[in-house]
């Protein structure tokens, strides 16, 4: 039965009753069925490497942001700090867990919030932290992460005046969105889901914006002790200033959300040089693949899938622009007007799950969205006539 009235494009993730918290030291993640991830796992991924995967946030209505934790003989580095501040304080606890040494780095590999959201926590515990990202990273969190927050910490915001109001008036009603009655489980679902909203909204209005504190342009190293972190930032992709990690002995890749799965985020990217930056990362020798959400992977072929599928978009769309007709009112040639066929990409990725299709059609498909925001159609295009 359906108990919220919240479609896939204004509350992106929901979540379930399931145990918060579970600390799985052992091999590798199983794929993930759905982009939705509705419980906390900690996995080991080589010696002294970890991973956590986050449950997502219900109030911030987008999921969590993957951590790397890398532990050497002197320091520990930590990649993101996921978007709830509580969630990285539970990150910081399983860390104090794995080791005594302390984080004295932390990188933000993009400003989307749900990747840095939690900095305030790790600068909190680590007095001594550097959190390290791209020039152009600093920038836009500057720019933008402190108003971002605040929307979502807002009394008059969508999440306090349209979420919490919605689900308790279905508690309350007795009724689910459908107008179906509501069962035990469902008002228990609901239940938790009102309580998780607003301990989210609490989050946020106790949110402390904290910035990076050390950039670089181009590729960084870093000894933990006896263990080599690069950090390197190869051109824009998803962002202006994605950076990824890499450990050249232990053959790990984290890549922040140049690459995501098992539905690839495509919103305001920039598809030429993107999948360049993928290109040349396929070619590095990783057998553990960290994406930004979902997974973690142990071979390259989803990062081909992700190549292949952005050099198809460029391909048609630069097949089709010179053929566009200028529209007599605007004088100009219309993004409406491509025909592109990612037919074959989205059945691969999306399965039969329907929140994985609903989730393809809300950050890939849009193509015709304007400004910045729009989806790897709408990208691609933009970039092809201005290079023209």
């Amino acid at each position: 039965m359906k108990i919220s009235l919240l479609s896939k494009s204004e509350l992106l993730c929901r979540a379930a009753v399931l145990p918060a918290f579970s600390l799985a030291v052992a091999g590798a993640f199983a794929a993930a069925p759905s982009w939705i991830t509705t419980e906390r796992s900690v996995t080991k991924v080589a010696d002294g490497v970890y991973v956590i995967i986050h449950k997502d946030a219900v109030a911030g209505a987008w999921p969590q942001g993957n951590t790397t934790v890398v532990i050497g003989e002197q320091s520990v580095l930590v990649v993101d700090a996921c978007f709830l501040t509580d969630s990285a304080r539970e990150d910081i606890a399983d860390i104090r867990r794995l080791t005594t040494k302390p984080v004295r780095y932390l990188v933000n590999t993009h400003f989307h919030l749900d990747h840095n959201g939690g900095n305030s926590a790790y600068v909190d515990a680590f007095p001594d932290l550097q959190i390290i990202a791209h020039e152009s990273t600093r920038r836009l969190m500057n720019d933008s992460n402190r108003s971002a927050a605040a929307n979502l910490a807002d009394p008059q915001g969508r999440p306090a005046t349209v979420l919490i109001p919605a689900l308790k008036k279905q508690l309350d009603s007795g009724l689910g969105s459908d107008g179906k009655p509501l069962s035990a489980a469902d008002r228990a679902v609901l239940t938790q889901e009102i309580a998780e909203t607003e301990n989210e909204i609490a989050n946020f209005r106790a949110f402390r914006f904290e910035p990076p504190t050390v950039t670089f342009d181009h590729e960084m190293s870093i000894d933990l002790g006896h263990r080599e972190v690069r950090i390197e930032h190869l051109g824009r992709g998803n962002t202006p200033g994605d950076a990824f990690v890499y450990l050249p002995v232990e053959k790990v890749l984290a890549t922040g959300d140049l690459l995501d799965s098992p539905v690839p985020y495509m919103r305001m990217s920039f598809p030429h040089e993107w999948v360049e930056v993928l290109r040349d990362m396929s070619h590095m020798d990783a057998s553990v693949i960290v994406p930004g959400h979902g997974a973690v992977m142990h071979d390259g072929v989803y990062l081909n899938q992700v190549i292949a599928l952005l050099d198809t978009v460029i391909r048609q769309v630069r097949e089709q622009v010179p053929n566009l007709r200028v529209n007599s009112k605007t004088k100009q040639i219309d993004v409406n007007d491509l025909h592109i066929d990612l037919s074959s990409f989205r059945s691969d990725m999306t399965g039969d799950d329907p929140d994985n299709v609903a989730f393809w059609e809300d950050i890939v498909d849009p193509g015709m969205i304007g400004g910045t925001n729009q989806g790897v159609v709408g990208r691609t295009f933009a970039e092809e006539i201005g290079r023209q």
